[in-house]
């Protein structure tokens, strides 16, 4: 931009503001004063304006936000609602073919199933219980 686009205006600043702008320019490559107020100038109000839209990204980013976590809650209760008839499923065939269990006994299978579930933080593999109640070598005995 030449001085002749340049239009003269007058500022007041402090004058302690003045001798710090005056410092500060050459530094940075300002061929003068009046070139590093502009840039400061041009800088603080891309700033303001950045405010402004951030405030407003952060109510949309949020409504974005809460519609996602919205539908996952929704998928995650579906998935659960299927795993526990799947679940029950399982608990009712393994009920029919499995005999002489008393309350004793799936006392301590579900004992033992709390144990394991915490232990493996949920990660539980139908080969490594196979295994276990076969005395068959899991893979976890191959690694």
């Amino acid at each position: 931009m030449n001085d002749s686009n340049k239009a003269k205006v007058g500022i007041h600043m402090k004058p302690d503001l003045i001798a710090r702008v005056d410092a500060e320019y050459p530094l940075y490559d300002y061929p003068s004063r009046s070139a590093f107020v502009c840039a400061a100038t041009e800088f603080y109000l891309g700033y303001l304006h950045s405010q402004s839209d951030a405030d407003y990204m952060s109510k949309t980013t949020l409504a974005f936000l809460e519609d996602q976590v919205t539908k996952l809650d929704a998928k995650i209760c579906r998935q659960l609602f299927r795993l526990c008839v799947e679940l029950s499923m399982v608990a009712h065939v393994t009920a029919t073919t499995v005999p002489g269990a008393n309350e004793e006994t799936l006392k301590r299978l579900r004992t033992k199933c709390v144990k394991d579930v915490k232990n493996t933080i949920g990660n539980i593999r139908y080969d490594s219980i196979y295994a276990h109640q076969h005395s068959l070598p899991s893979e976890d005995d191959y690694e």
